[in-house]
C-alpha cells in the first residue's frame, strides 16, 4: 500500500502522535503522499533588484517560524508569514521551498467487541 512501512512516532506538546513515513525508502525527500507544505520563504525587500535586503523565513512547528535576519533570529507567526506577499518596501516572496507533508496515523480505541480496524491517515 501507499503507506506500508511502519509508522513514524513523533511525540510533541499535544502528546504522543504516529505518522506514516513521507518518503520513499533510498529517496529522502520524496512525498511517497503526493502532500507538500511550506517549509521556507526567502523574501527581497527594497524597490530594486539591484538593490535591497533578503531574509530567510523557516518554518519552526505549527504556527511559529523563525525569521533570519543577518545574525538577528526571532520567531514570528503565521500571520507573518501570509503578509509576505509584497508591496511598497515590504518583503516581497522570492523563493518558496517545499517538503512533503507529514500525515498523521489515527487509531481507533479497541473495546472487547469490536475488531480492529485499519489504520487511517489524517493530514495535518
Amino acid at each position: 500500500g501507499r503507506f506500508s512501512r511502519q509508522a513514524v512516532v513523533s511525540t510533541q506538546s499535544t502528546g504522543e502522535r504516529k505518522y506514516h513515513p513521507h518518503s520513499f525508502e533510498g529517496d529522502i525527500g520524496s512525498s511517497n503522499s503526493g502532500y507538500y507544505e511550506l517549509q521556507a520563504v526567502l523574501t527581497h525587500q527594497g524597490r530594486s533588484s539591484s538593490s535591497g535586503h533578503y531574509v530567510g523565513w523557516i518554518k519552526h512547528k505549527e504556527n511559529q517560524w523563525i525569521k533570519c535576519d543577518d545574525d538577528k533570529l526571532s520567531l514570528v507567526t503565521d500571520e507573518e508569514i501570509l503578509k509576505l506577499s509584497g508591496g511598497g518596501d515590504w518583503h516581497v516572496a522570492y523563493t518558496l521551498l517545499y517538503g512533503p507533508k507529514r500525515c498523521e496515523v489515527w487509531e481507533e480505541p479497541v473495546g472487547q467487541d469490536q475488531q480492529a480496524k485499519p489504520e487511517e491517515a489524517k493530514m495535518e
